[in-house]
């Protein structure tokens, strides 16, 4: 499903990024940082809210045990 009209960013593309970002490192969980890791920021913003719900399915635990620790 595409979920960046802007970009044509695909779902399966917005979790696969997520999941190369590492536990830990700058930007892991972060929607902005895995747009930029897929080559263009967002542009009208109108997916962010999706994308970074699919991101969070994606980072699961380790993203909320870092919040956690904050």
């Amino acid at each position: 499903m595409i979920v960046c009209i802007c970009n044509a960013y695909r779902s399966t593309e917005i979790a696969a990024k997520a999941r190369e970002i590492p536990c830990g490192a700058p930007g892991h969980g972060d929607v902005h940082a895995v747009y930029e890791a897929l080559g263009s920021g967002p542009r009208c913003g109108c997916c962010l809210d999706t994308a970074q719900d699919i991101i969070d399915e994606t980072t699961g635990c380790c993203h909320r045990r870092l919040l956690a620790a904050e």
